[in-house]
């Protein structure tokens, strides 16, 4: 009797804390929402405490008073005062081409020149997540890079979930499988070893 009244307790307290947590909240952008993902956004990083985790396609900095401009210096402040805050950008080629493409090199050197530890990613690998985990709690995903457009005129959709399992599951999945995110440099490929040089008879020396 203890043992099943013991459990109904368990089961009941879990169901009331999956009824305090809030459901994941919309943020759009497009006809009667613009920037409301960048005021949402803005607002959890700069009541950031811990630490920030960032994957972005493409961050695009635009006027001083710009949505994205506003969400850097947001990165920006949050890693002046301790928090800490990493970045990853996608790197890649330029469309048929064996070339970097720069378009987030002035991205990289703004925010790093502030103290923001930022990476790119592998040559051969796209990263095209617009990925926040906050304090290891706060998830923003879906569709917004940071440009202008994204945050002030396109149809764009993504999520805020306050749910820090979910964190947990994206910073082991997502964030943990960046090569050097851990602070390790990425493993280097194994040169391929050079063939055995064929045995050298000795030969008798007169003495």
């Amino acid at each position: 009797m203890w043992l099943v009244l013991a459990l109904a307790a368990l089961v009941g307290l879990g169901m009331c804390s999956q009824a305090r947590r809030p459901p994941p909240r919309l943020l759009l952008t497009g006809p009667g929402h613009a920037e409301d993902y960048a005021r949402e956004v803005d607002l959890r990083l700069d009541q950031a405490r811990h630490r920030v985790w960032a994957l972005l396609y493409l961050v695009r900095r635009d006027q001083n008073d710009g949505p994205v401009s506003r969400l850097m210096d947001a990165l920006a402040a949050a890693a002046k005062r301790g928090v800490e805050v990493r970045v990853c950008l996608d790197q890649g080629l330029k469309y048929q081409s064996s070339e970097p493409d720069p378009k987030n090199d002035e991205a990289v050197a703004w925010l790093r020149a502030r103290g923001v530890d930022v990476r790119v990613d592998e040559m051969n690998r796209t990263s095209h997540s617009k990925l926040l985990v906050i304090d290891q709690r706060w998830v923003v995903m879906g569709s917004h890079n940071w440009t202008w457009s994204a945050l002030s005129r396109n149809r764009e959709a993504s999520l805020l979930c306050d749910d820090s399992a979910l964190a947990a599951e994206i910073e082991r999945e997502v964030f943990a499988l960046i090569p050097g995110w851990s602070g390790r440099p990425p493993p280097r490929e194994r040169a391929s070893e050079p063939a055995p040089k064929p045995a050298v008879e000795a030969v008798p020396v007169d003495r």
